[in-house]
C-alpha cells in the first residue's frame, strides 16, 4: 500500500484559463497539437493527465497507490499573482479538489491553493477550505521560508493554521515579490545545460528553508499543525556534515547540525535511491514520506528508487504509508 504525498491537479477551468492568458502561467498548443505549460521559469509538456481524475485512480490501482494528497504546485506560478489574478482561479481549484475528495474520499485528500500576495485573503480562504470544504491543509511556497526574514511575513498564517489546524506542504515556490519580478521571463534565454542548473537552484532554495525551520526557533511556538518539505529536504543531506565540520572547527560548544536535523518531515518526491539512502542516515527513516510529484514526475520512478534504496523491507514501509498514516491519521 503507497500513500503519495506530492501529487497535483488542474481543474479544466483554470487549463482553460491558462489556455487565454499570453503570459506566465499560461498554456501554448504547439503546431503538433501537443500542449506546452509556461511556468515563470521555463516550461514543461502538458497532457490530460493533469485534469482527467477517473484515469487517474485508474493509474493509482495499477500501482497500488491507495490515496493521493493533492495540490497545485507553486512552481507554476498561479498562487504568486497579484491576489486581483490569482484569488478567483484559487478557488475554482479549491472548490474542485474538495468536490473531488468527497467524491472519492478513499482515493483523494486535498490541499488548498491560496493568494499569497494577499495575507488576509489567503488566511481567511484557508479558514474556508479548513471549516466548509473539509480540505486537509495548504500548499506554501518554499521561497517564502528561505530565510527567517521572509518567514517572517507568513507568521499571521502559521497563527491561523494553529487556531484551524491541518497540514502543511512547503512545496518549491516563488513568493510573490519575486514572482512579479520574473514575469514574461518564461522564454528568457536560459544559461547552458539548463535542465541541471534549474535543479540545482531549485533544491538549493528547499535546502535554505529546511535551514529556517530546522536550525531557527521559528516553528517552536506551533503543534497544531503538521507540516512536511518537498524533495528531501533539498541539497541539505549532502551538505549538512560539511556544516557540522565547521562547527568542529571554529566553534565546537555549538551544538551539531545533524543533531538538529529531525524536527521536520519531508518526501522523497523525484529524488532517486541514492539519495533516500542518504536522507535517511541525515533525518531518519520515520521523516521521510513518499511523494511522486505526479503527473510531472514518475510515480513508477519513485516507487523503484525506495525499493532499491537499501532500506529494509520495514523502513521502505514506513516510507510508502507508514510515517504519513500516523502523522495524519489516514
Amino acid at each position: 500500500m503507497i500513500i503519495d504525498t506530492h501529487t497535483h491537479f488542474m481543474p479544466r477551468q483554470i487549463s482553460d484559463a491558462c489556455r487565454a492568458r499570453s503570459t506566465s502561467p499560461y498554456i501554448e498548443t504547439l503546431p503538433d497539437g501537443e500542449e506546452r505549460f509556461h511556468m515563470p521559469v521555463g516550461h514543461i509538456p502538458f497532457t490530460d493527465a493533469y485534469e482527467d481524475m477517473t484515469a487517474r485512480i485508474e493509474f493509482m490501482k495499477n500501482l497500488d497507490v491507495q490515496r493521493q494528497i493533492l495540490s497545485f504546485p507553486g512552481l507554476f506560478g498561479l498562487d504568486s499573482l497579484p491576489a486581483a489574478e490569482c484569488a478567483p482561479l484559487l478557488k475554482i481549484f479549491n472548490d474542485e479538489v474538495a468536490g473531488l475528495c468527497q467524491a472519492h474520499p478513499n482515493s483523494f485528500s486535498g490541499l488548498a491553493a491560496l493568494p499569497w500576495e494577499d495575507m488576509d485573503l489567503a488566511i481567511a480562504e484557508y479558514r474556508r477550505a479548513r471549516t466548509e470544504l473539509g480540505l486537509i491543509g495548504a500548499i506554501l511556497p518554499n521561497n517564502g521560508f528561505a530565510s527567517l526574514a521572509h518567514a517572517e511575513r507568513y507568521k499571521p498564517f502559521l497563527a491561523a493554521a494553529e487556531e484551524l489546524g491541518g497540514h502543511l506542504f512547503i512545496h518549491p515556490g516563488p513568493r510573490p515579490d519575486e514572482r512579479l519580478a520574473e514575469i514574461d521571463k518564461s522564454d528568457a534565454p536560459q544559461q547552458d545545460t539548463p535542465i541541471a542548473r534549474r535543479a540545482l537552484a531549485v533544491q538549493h532554495l528547499v535546502a535554505n528553508c529546511m535551514v529556517t525551520l530546522l536550525f531557527t526557533d521559528y516553528l517552536d511556538p506551533y503543534s497544531n499543525f503538521t507540516l512536511h518539505v518537498a524533495n528531501l529536504g533539498g541539497t541539505l543531506p549532502m551538505v549538512i556534515e560539511r556544516m557540522d565540520h565547521v562547527v568542529a572547527t571554529r566553534d565546537p560548544s555549538m551544538e551539531m547540525f545533524t543533531e538538529r536535523a529531525r524536527k521536520v518531515h519531508v518526501d522523497c518526491s523525484s529524488l532517486g535511491p541514492r539519495a533516500i539512502r542518504i536522507a535517511a542516515d541525515i533525518f531518519g527513516t520515520d521523516k521521510i514520506v513518499f511523494g511522486t510529484d505526479c503527473p510531472i514526475f514518475s510515480t513508477e520512478w519513485s516507487i523503484h528508487a525506495v525499493k532499491n534504496s537499501g532500506l529494509s523491507a520495514a523502513d521502505q514501509e514506513k516510507i510508502f504509508h507508514g510515517n504519513i498514516s500516523s502523522l495524519l491519521n489516514f
